[in-house]
């Protein structure tokens, strides 16, 4: 694998970066990182936290075939990671007295508690998209989509009985954000969080620099340039960009208790709004994954001080899911 990179970060404040050889590859988690990316991904990128250390590591192409390294602080498409953050400022109204997780706000019976936790039975309108084979979706890969849009098309389907995950619920929310607050829900995201301009696109079809790019299988042993869409696509539920120290940082402030109100953290930590995975250790971690076109992305921490964010852009495969969960515990279960 050409384009290897590996950045230290020692402490909070000090940064030492350093292009080496496979072979002379310093540092934890080098090799869980090369599984990652070993069935066809072209790169990688993953920053470990560790009370005030940070490493962060890049593995593969920036882009294809041209032998440039990834940048382990570039910028990328974090899709359902998104979720996390939605969520965290639905709960942040909930704590506001602005709306109450049992209050009913779509469809005449659905609660704000059955979006956040994927029990509204709303169809996901994902799954009306042509997805399959990825490259189906290129000539949709500029439109706009309205959030009411992506909703009509879950409405035109029944109602999943038992409920399940739906990326409708989530658009619902954004919806609700903006009726709550008056501003656009990305907007207003990045404010309460405090996430960098641009962290919600909205119809901006470029990342910053610096970024890997991001590809799909073409089915032909080939690889789609993928990296430019229009991700209105994804809304609420999937366009953030981000970089991996901004969601270890997210992290940190969600579970220190500085951002939710202990009522509405224990209520995140149990389902709504965020993942829980049981480690190999024993520890429990939350946080999200989450796909985007051409990217896969996962942020999890135990607690405030250890954190792992990991985002791989495909190429001609995704990434390994045995891999990243080796990655995702070895990162955490290691102290």
């Amino acid at each position: 694998m050409s384009g290897r990179t590996i950045t230290a970060l020692i402490a909070a404040a000090a940064v030492m970066a350093a292009a080496v050889p496979a072979a002379a590859a310093p540092g934890p988690f080098w090799d869980d990182l090369g599984a990652v990316v070993a069935g066809g991904p072209t790169g990688a990128l993953v920053q470990v936290r560790d009370g005030h250390s940070r490493i962060s590591l890049g593995i593969g192409e920036r882009k294809r075939g041209t032998g440039e390294d990834v940048d382990p602080t570039g910028w990328f498409r974090a899709g359902s990671v998104t979720k996390m953050m939605t969520a965290t400022v639905v709960l942040q109204l909930v704590g506001e007295h602005r709306v109450g997780l049992d209050d009913v706000v779509f469809g005449g019976d659905i609660t704000v508690r059955q979006l956040l936790g994927h029990t509204s039975g709303l169809y996901d309108y994902t799954r009306t998209l042509p997805l399959s084979p990825p490259s189906a979706f290129l000539p949709l890969r500029w439109k706009t989509w309205a959030p009411q849009e992506l909703v009509d098309r879950a409405l035109a389907q029944p109602r999943q009985d038992p409920p399940g995950y739906s990326s409708t619920d989530y658009i619902v929310l954004g919806m609700l954000i903006e009726r709550l607050t008056g501003h656009p829900y990305g907007k207003e995201i990045e404010r309460r969080l405090h996430l960098r301009p641009g962290s919600f696109p909205g119809t901006r079809t470029r990342l910053p620099e610096p970024h890997a790019q991001a590809y799909l299988p073409d089915g032909d042993g080939d690889v789609i340039d993928i990296t430019e869409m229009n991700p209105s696509v994804m809304g609420a539920a999937g366009e953030l960009v981000t970089d991996a120290t901004a969601l270890n940082d997210h992290l940190a402030a969600l579970l220190g208790g500085r951002l939710l109100r202990p009522a509405e953290l224990t209520a995140m930590k149990s389902g709504l709004g965020l993942e829980v995975r049981t480690l190999t250790c024993g520890r429990t971690a939350f946080g999200h994954s989450g796909d985007a076109l051409g990217a896969s992305a996962w942020s999890f921490a135990t607690d405030p001080d250890h954190a792992i964010t990991l985002s791989v852009t495909w190429g001609t495969g995704r990434p390994s899911n045995a891999a990243v969960t080796k990655l995702i515990d070895d990162a955490l279960c290691r102290r």
